[in-house]
């Protein structure tokens, strides 16, 4: 093994959106693969798998030895569970390896009914460190597919540290925003990329505007600053290997087959190289891989945040415009064609692809001929060669000199991917040839591992190894004394070799046999084929298991504190998180106002306007309790706030580190937080403070809304992409159970479109057009502007419309939440007073009315619509 590396090998993981794809992981040589069923995953615009023919796709790949994890990975509705369990017990009836999730409440249930069944959990759960890994693992995961954004140097001190194995992105699309995150698509184009269905804004054409002057696209690259370039970290790969991950995945459920052999067969090269005996492989070896890729989905490659590269997005094109090929040198048109000059920078042949930046736009042709400078017509040149390529005159119409040219379509590549043999699983065979005895062949698969492949058990970790599948036939035939010519162990080998159509390759091969025997081949070839389909049907059926028919009534247990247990906090500034409750499903329950502010004054004027609870950044916590605050501190108390200090969305380890002596002061002044994360909901239980489940948390069931009210929190704040129906189904399971956690909704506010590690505003800032102060919009092709906030390195960017539901409070009682909040954040002290009082007023049941801001466009959100 290269370096002695104890983590050697990791598995390669494959994207697979229909049966085509998963041969072409297979052919690439994934040792496992994920896909999707249905509507319940996080590539609705994939093909994906019917419930019903995924059955013959598991047996296809667990016939070659390859894994299947069924991607379940969006948050699920209360009236969802149900037809959400009966696909698992369909997918673990099959025989499906593991099952990959973000609802919390799901996981719960299927831990509770399938204790045997490998979970996964999803990137799209934000698991951005070890607290957050430590919550999910204390749920019953067996793997977490962590955030993008960590470097190594973070995944490896989360894989030291972890009780379960770590898998990360290697290659494929990046989402702008912090996965599970985003909110873009579902407020724009009512598509949620939570619920699988993006819409890919930003993937579009946006401009700038600072303090309403109009910014220069020059000074951020291009048109597209919040698209993201492709994943490739083949180059880097024996990094990323080192910090001892057990899955490499790639992105790419809507990509075409010959994307998923090339990228699985690219990787899956590399690791068995860098973990190998021999040599790693060569920067050259990697980059000749790394342009093939290219050549089949391209739009700018990026190292990442995990090998360190912080300008991941491609601001110059967002769509697939293949590898650079040269520029346009001179160019000569006639009639029927137009004819491009160029010096290779790949090889090409006629009719392959090529797009080319032109100053309108980008425009795709296929190559129609290709002349050397002597004239002559070729099939095909080479690198290095400067050659004339020959295209539809309407295209060369816009073609200019000093225009890229890139190729999007290799033919020779794409016919080699799809000649491509499916990549068979060892076996080995066994034959037993003595006089007097029938002619029998063993077999078996050679032992492999799991789907925790290579977790160290040095961390608290065990590596399992399956068992091999094996399968032995006798035929009829009684082995003779030979009376000419003998049959020979030789002959008997290479009989045995040839396994043909099966997914088998012979690794090794015994043969026991007495001298001067003879069988016919006739029964050598029926005796192998016959033990083959033998441990065919065996590794097929290895893993299938009994349907268990789960009713979801039969588990609302799991959805109540049990043992009685209350949420409590006791505070003189706070109200208790049962409060509320003593009048549940009642009409005449109170239901509160909480308030979002981002400045101490701001909160003083909440808090004099009549809110009953404030959430204020936790920054604001030593500023609050110094002297100078002391007299507006005495006045907080008389109003009997609830003060709730909100933890940031994203806290690395180094961050919530620094956080913690911070929190316990919190703690100790008799406080309670916000969470908006895992790891901080962890940290919180931890620490023994009360907390706030935040909407981030993508809280879409009553089965997720008590996991959290039984790891510490007292409010859960419901997703608000789900609508006014969905969130009183929510409210009605909780009361059914007893569970005393309160639950809140959004009413009033910018909604957080997205958050990511992306540092969008740095050109800006670094040329000084933006300062701490600006007013920065981002303004989409129709003239929506969206605000745009930088906080550290990362930005946030909000959504143009303000969500205001003033109109319908009166009637929030007969939905059974207990909270309205109000996001005031970047609202000014004037109209955090106005706003606040207003929404008191309708709650008191009065007439109340909001003087819409100028310039200002207000929605519903989704509570009239849902996703």
């Amino acid at each position: 093994m290269s370096d002695n590396y104890q983590f050697c090998p990791p598995e390669v993981l494959s994207p697979v959106g229909d049966n085509e794809a998963l041969l072409g992981a297979i052919k690439g040589g994934a040792d496992a693969v994920y896909l999707g069923v249905g509507e319940f995953n996080a590539r609705q615009g994939a093909k994906n798998f019917t419930i019903e023919d995924l059955e013959s796709a598991v047996d296809l790949a667990h016939s070659h030895g390859v894994l299947v994890y069924l991607a379940l990975n969006i948050p699920i509705k209360q009236k969802e569970l149900q037809h959400a369990l009966e696909i698992v017990d369909r997918a673990y009836a099959i025989g499906v390896d593991a099952i990959i999730l973000q609802d919390l409440g799901l996981l719960r249930l299927l831990k509770e009914i399938y204790p045997d069944l490998a979970l996964h959990a999803s990137t799209q759960m934000t698991i951005h460190n070890k607290e957050g890994v430590d919550f999910a693992t204390e749920l019953g995961t067996n793997r977490v597919i962590v955030s993008r954004e960590l470097t190594t140097a973070e995944v490896k001190d989360i894989v030291e540290h972890s009780k379960v194995g770590i898998e990360v992105f290697v290659h494929g699309a990046l989402c702008y925003s912090y996965s599970g995150k985003c909110l873009f698509s579902s407020f724009l184009h009512d598509r949620s990329a939570n619920r699988g269905a993006c819409a890919q804004p930003c993937r579009r054409r946006y401009s700038f505007l600072v303090n309403g002057r109009e910014i220069d696209e020059r000074h951020i690259g291009g048109s597209y600053p919040i698209s993201c370039a492709e994943l490739s970290t083949l180059t880097g790969l024996k990094e990323i290997v080192k910090t001892g991950v057990v899955s490499l995945k790639i992105e790419g459920r809507m990509k075409k087959p010959e994307y998923v052999t090339a990228s699985a067969s690219a990787y899956k090269a590399a690791v068995e190289a860098i973990c190998g005996p021999g040599a790693n492989p060569t920067k050259e070896e990697l980059e000749t891989r790394e342009s093939e890729l290219a050549k089949l989905f391209y739009r700018g490659f990026t190292r990442g945040f995990i090998l360190g590269e912080k300008g991941v997005s491609h601001p110059k094109y967002s769509s697939n415009y293949g590898a650079f090929l040269g520029k346009v040198l001179d160019l000569s048109r006639s009639k029927g064609s137009t004819k491009l000059t160029v010096r290779l920078e790949g090889n090409i042949q006629v009719k392959d692809g090529i797009s080319i930046f032109t100053r309108e736009r980008m425009l795709g042709s296929a190559v129609a001929g290709i002349v050397t400078i002597s004239g002559e017509h070729v099939k095909s040149a080479r690198k290095g060669e400067k050659v004339g390529l020959e295209i539809s005159s309407k295209t060369g119409r816009a073609v200019r000199r000093g225009d890229e040219l890139y190729l999007t379509t290799d033919t020779q590549l794409l016919d080699t991917l799809q000649k491509t043999k499916l990549k068979a699983l060892p076996v080995s065979l066994k034959a037993k040839a003595r006089k007097g005895e029938r002619f029998k062949v063993e077999i078996r698969t050679e032992n492999r591992k799991s789907s925790e492949n290579g977790i160290s058990a040095e961390n608290g970790n065990t590596s399992r190894t399956e068992e091999p599948a094996h399968a032995e036939f006798a035929d009829d035939y009684i082995v003779q004394e030979a009376e000419k010519a003998p049959t020979t162990v030789e002959q008997i080998k290479k009989v045995m070799e040839s396994l043909g159509d099966t997914p088998f390759k012979a690794a090794s091969i015994e043969i026991e046999a007495d001298e001067n025997i003879f069988i016919p081949v006739g029964v050598l070839k029926n005796t192998r084929r016959k033990a083959a389909e033998l441990l065919l049907e065996k590794t097929q059926k290895v893993k299938k298991k009994e349907q268990k028919h789960p009713d979801l009534g039969a588990f609302d247990s799991l959805c109540s504190l049990g043992n009685g247990s209350e949420l409590k906090i006791e505070s003189g500034m706070k109200r208790t998180g049962t409060e509320s409750r003593d009048t549940r499903g009642t009409a005449s329950k109170k239901v509160l106002l909480s308030v979002e502010v981002q400045k101490i004054s701001s909160l003083i004027q909440a808090a004099e306007a009549g809110a009953d609870i404030a959430y204020i950044p936790l920054s604001l916590f030593e500023e609050l309790m110094s002297p100078k605050n002391e007299e507006k501190l005495e006045d907080l108390k008389a109003e009997r706030i609830e003060l709730v200090f909100r933890v940031p969305r994203i806290t690395h380890d180094s961050e919530l580190v620094e956080l913690r002596p911070l929190l316990e002061k919190i703690r100790d002044a008799g406080f309670t937080i916000a969470c908006s994360s895992l790891g901080a909901s962890r940290l919180a239980k931890e620490l023994s403070i009360p907390f706030v489940a935040q909407k981030d948390l993508n809280i879409f069931n009553a089965f997720t809304a008590s996991t959290f009210f039984q790891t510490g929190a007292y409010r859960a704040t419901l997703s608000s992409e789900l609508n006014l129906s969905e969130i009183k189904n929510v409210c009605e399971a909780l009361q059914a159970c007893g569970n005393p956690g309160q639950t809140e909704i959004l009413a009033y506010g910018r909604e957080l479109m997205l958050i990511t590690e992306n540092d969008l505003l740095k050109p800006l800032v670094d040329r000084r057009i933006v300062r701490k102060e600006s007013e920065v919009l981002l303004v989409d092709q129709s003239g929506s502007e969206f605000p745009v906030q930088r906080l550290g390195t990362r930005t946030l960017i909000y959504n143009s419309k303000v969500l205001d539901i003033l109109k319908y409070v009166r009637n929030m009682k007969g939905y059974g939440v207990d909270v309205l909040r109000l996001d005031l954040s970047l609202n000014t002290g004037a109209e955090v007073k106005e706003i606040t009082e207003a929404y008191k007023e309708a709650l008191a049941g009065k007439e109340a009315k909001l003087k819409p801001a100028r310039g200002v466009e207000y929605t519903t959100g989704h509570y009239f619509k849902g996703v």
